[in-house]
């Protein structure tokens, strides 16, 4: 009886201490998780940042690009030309 005893403290004693690591494991990742999303959060934001200034520069260039376009419809077909030529040869490798 006395082993059966010892056996089922071991036992016990060893499933507390599992109890206990899941615990410390539940706790770690629930830290873990809390920090990545904070850092995600951090991050969505800059892109939108981000984003938002590209755009912004987009819009100026597209604005730039038509004022010269207007104003030199010439080298602005030339330009187109030669960007469609190089891209063509680009696609057939």
């Amino acid at each position: 009886m006395s082993t059966e005893k010892a056996t089922k403290a071991t036992i016990h004693s060893a499933a507390d201490k599992l109890h206990n690591g899941i615990n410390v494991a539940d706790e770690k990742l629930d830290d873990a998780v809390d920090a990545f999303s904070t850092r995600l959060a951090s991050l969505e934001g800059r892109l939108r940042e981000y984003g938002e200034q590209f755009l912004s520069s987009a819009k100026d260039v597209s604005k730039t690009a038509r004022k010269h376009a207007t104003t030199h419809p010439l080298a602005a077909f030339g330009v187109a030309f030669i960007a469609g030529v190089t891209v063509a040869r680009l696609l057939r490798r």
